[in-house]
């Protein structure tokens, strides 16, 4: 995770020409609620024309929430936020770690292949039918580091139900005897613990499908 501080901390800065990011530890071993590593700021200060830049180092922790204090919340106090320390002689910007995670998502042209399969699909095609022609027909995402989902189709007596995506970005279709529907969900049912983005939300009935609030 402090890597993803990191990372955010270089963007907020790049254009910046008096606060600097010049290094960033890991905690390995942190449990939450505790700080998960520290990064390290160099502040330039011209104070006035006529007098030499006034350079200054500081450390700040992060947890699970943002910058780590002792009491916390405590973010109006610069010093609880912002530890001095001493700049090492050698200190410049550093470029953020690269981040090489893959991404998940649902590729442009899903819910169309979806569609078009479950209506074709003949009445006594499998759910493991249907998600392999899914997978062999599933349009590549686009997006640097980007992968699709893992699609997942359910069927019970007769009806099929499909799933692709998680809470934040779901696709959910059904088939019944009143057709091919692409279903909208509220977010909050397809959370974990909740229905959740899985075929087997796109077969419950209508009314438990609709937003709790």
């Amino acid at each position: 995770m402090i890597d993803d501080y990191a990372r955010w901390a270089d963007t907020d800065t790049e254009k910046s020409t008096v606060v600097e990011l010049i290094g960033y530890e890991p905690y390995p071993g942190a449990i939450h609620g505790e700080p998960v590593g520290a990064l390290q700021f160099r502040a330039t200060i011209q104070p006035t024309p006529n007098e030499g830049p006034h350079v200054a180092c500081f450390e700040s922790q992060f947890d699970f929430w943002g910058v780590a204090t002792e009491e916390p919340g405590e973010w109006s106090d610069d010093t609880a936020v912002a530890h001095d320390i001493a700049c090492p002689p050698d200190a410049q910007r550093i470029p953020p770690p690269v981040d090489t995670r893959l991404v998940d998502v649902v590729p442009d042209g899903a819910e169309a292949l979806v569609v078009e399969v479950l209506t074709n699909a003949p009445s006594a095609a499998s759910a493991d039918d249907i998600v392999a022609e899914i997978v062999k027909r599933m349009p590549q995402p686009t997006g640097e580091r980007e992968i699709a989902f893992d699609p997942e189709a359910t069927a019970v007596d007769g009806d099929i139900g499909f799933a692709m995506g998680d809470g934040d970005d779901c696709l959910l279709v059904k088939r019944d005897v009143d057709g091919v529907q692409v279903l909208q969900v509220p977010t909050i049912l397809l959370q974990p613990g909740e229905l959740g983005c899985v075929a087997g939300t796109a077969l419950q009935p209508g009314d438990q499908l609709r937003s709790p609030h």
